[in-house]
């Protein structure tokens, strides 16, 4: 297990865990508040667990990858409950499709968009991703690729256009906003941010980007949850479990995600995702530089 890095107050940060558990009900705390924050805002969900979990020393193959999924799931349902209505009409579209028109459309951009993370099934790919699960300076690239992505289209969109946001994509926009949320496999790389940013730089409005971002996300994220639940309870060794600090973590992650999947809503409608880009770079920096 990775030593625990001098940085960040690493003392007062240590005193969260529980001596000789993975988990203590304030480090879960942390962690799921950290998860809900941080899956919706385009900062990398994946690289600040990353980050928190090898400076603080916390057991990424055991309480710490188990305490992923739940919190991944927190955040999941989160998004469900933003776009509820979206899903039902969604669903009613697709049974009576003169009352929804856009639903099979937008079924079908979901479908093409998610297809580019097939890739991730090549073994090659598949260990490159967890190599760099645990490499800070890997993180620290990934997270300062973000900031310059989010950087350069905020630079090239600053004028975009007012569209309908219930409207899908095209198959094509679709399959390359699927390219974009490929990279965001290696930690550090935000989803949300690198799919909004593509589909921004494609043509399409604020709004309408980030609806399209989200709902793609949900397919995406549902995928990586389930095959990282069975592949822990497939596994020789037993997953570690500890219901009060992981029940504490999903329901931070979900409420914390919900705060600021809306936030990000109004955010983007009003300044694009700009604000973020000194954040995005500091913390890059950092890694890199005490990784």
């Amino acid at each position: 297990m990775r030593a625990p890095h001098p940085f960040v107050y690493k003392r007062a940060m240590m005193a969260l865990a529980q001596p000789g558990a993975g988990l203590g009900y304030g480090l879960a705390a942390f962690l799921g508040a950290l998860q809900g924050v941080a899956e919706f805002l385009p900062i990398s969900s994946s690289g600040h667990l990353s980050l928190v979990e090898a400076w603080l020393g916390v057991d990424a193959e055991a309480a710490g990858h188990t305490f992923n999924i739940v919190v991944h799931a927190g955040t999941l349902l989160a998004v469900l409950t933003v776009y509820r209505r979206e899903l039902l009409d969604l669903a009613r579209g697709l049974v009576d499709p003169e009352a929804v028109p856009w639903a099979r459309s937008l079924l079908a951009t979901m479908v093409v968009g998610s297809l580019p993370l097939a890739l991730v099934l090549i073994p090659a790919v598949e260990e490159l991703i967890v190599r760099m699960e645990g490499e800070v300076r890997w993180i620290g690239g990934a997270l300062l690729l973000t900031a310059a992505l989010l950087g350069f289209t905020h630079r090239r969109t600053e004028q975009v256009p007012v569209d309908e946001p219930t409207q899908p994509p095209s198959l094509g926009r679709a399959l390359l906003i699927g390219f974009a949320q490929l990279l965001a496999v290696a930690p550090g790389v935000s989803r949300s941010g690198s799919t909004i940013a593509a589909a921004l730089a494609l043509g399409m409005g604020r709004a309408r980007a980030a609806r399209f971002s989200f709902m793609l996300s949900i397919p995406a994220v549902a995928a990586a949850t389930a095959k990282e639940a069975l592949g822990l309870l497939t596994s020789d060794a037993p997953p570690s479990f500890e219901p009060g600090p992981f029940a504490l973590g999903f329901a931070l992650s979900f409420l914390v995600g919900l705060a600021s999947l809306s936030l990000l809503l109004k955010l983007i409608e009003r300044v694009g995702l700009l604000p973020f880009v000194p954040y995005l770079a500091l913390i890059g920096g950092i890694a890199i530089a005490l990784g």
